[in-house]
């Protein structure tokens, strides 16, 4: 979750946002989950039909990334720096700091230098739950924290303009013009359809505006046994 209410967060500028999401090896990362994922390029699942048709489509793409730090300022003696509050255990999170661990050693081929602030579990909690810029936060610039990504309810948690942290779980302060219109649409629409179409508006924004750096989705795994009874 990116932070883009500090005023010297490299992610303000949406080409930064765009050269990581094209710096990950998500499919790199689902091996080393053993399988036990699927990468994700948006809030939704392509399979999805909210998905929408955004113009980007993330994929390991390094050079593209550096052509987009480029366009942005950066190089080769000039990294992108940012600090992310991670954790290394905690409620529904794979294996997070091999997954850090890796994501930091993707992002730093394509110019990125990525440094941890580690946190236990529960001050997590307490910096996602306050101001993005607030003590709680440690200057960080950005949360890399397990959300859930079910269905729209759960999009507006994380992404309505009405849902800022400390007031919401908005932390990273995102909003566009365009996604702002649609989430009004939806909250006064009463047609299905109507409220599909804005939805697929809004998770074209999520897309191509990047206010995440999309990952993967758990695929949440359960292991069974005809030894197991009464389950």
């Amino acid at each position: 979750v990116l932070n883009l209410a500090k005023e010297d967060s490299p992610w303000r500028d949406v080409r930064v946002r765009q050269a990581a999401n094209y710096c990950v090896d998500r499919d790199g990362i689902v091996k080393l989950l053993n399988g036990l994922a699927e990468p994700s390029v948006g809030f939704f699942s392509p399979k999805n039909p909210l998905f929408g048709k955004p113009k980007n489509a993330y994929k390991l793409d390094p050079e593209r990334a550096k052509k987009l730090l480029a366009e942005a300022g950066y190089g080769p003696g000039k990294p992108v720096k940012a600090k992310i509050m991670i954790s290394t255990s905690g409620s529904g999170q794979m294996h997070p700091l091999p997954m850090n661990e890796f994501i930091q050693q993707s992002l730093k081929r394509c110019g990125f230098d990525i440094a941890f602030e580690v946190v236990e579990w529960g001050a997590m909690l307490v910096a996602f739950r306050n101001h993005p810029t607030g003590p709680p936060a440690k200057g960080v610039d950005a949360v890399n924290i397990s959300l859930v990504a079910s269905d729209v309810s759960q999009m507006a948690r994380w992404f309505h303009p009405g849902t800022f942290a400390p007031n919401g779980s908005n932390w990273g302060h995102w909003k566009t013009s365009v996604a702002e219109a649609a989430w009004n649409k939806i909250d006064h629409a009463t047609d299905q359809k109507e409220m599909d179409a804005q939805i697929r508006t809004v998770h074209e924004q999520l897309v191509d505006d990047a206010p995440w750096l999309w990952i993967v989705h758990d695929v949440n795994p359960r292991a069974m046994s005809k030894r197991v009874k009464g389950f």
